[in-house]
């Protein structure tokens, strides 16, 4: 749901940006920040993390470890190919 709605916020700012070419962008200090924006540094700040470990359990992580080992079984190739076209 929060996802949805920084989306929403982030095409209303966009849009409405396009729409008014003769609009004047405030100094960068006096911007206020979008949801979207003030959500990102939250994350990037780590101020709301938890201060309580939150390890994997030891099924999670034996799991995890094998697809790990498991992705050195193929070679690197050199250049990725498509076997279909990719469509838009």
């Amino acid at each position: 749901m929060k996802q949805i709605i920084i989306v929403v916020s982030m095409f209303l700012t966009i849009t409405g940006a396009l729409a008014d070419d003769t609009q004047v962008t405030p100094p960068a200090e006096a911007r206020t920040p979008t949801p979207a924006q003030q959500w990102l540094e939250l994350q990037r700040s780590g101020k709301s993390a938890s201060v309580q470990t939150q390890p994997l359990s030891g099924e999670a992580m034996d799991r995890a470890h094998k697809r790990y080992l498991k992705s050195f079984e193929r070679q690197i190739p050199e250049f990725y190919e498509h076997e279909t076209p990719i469509t838009r």
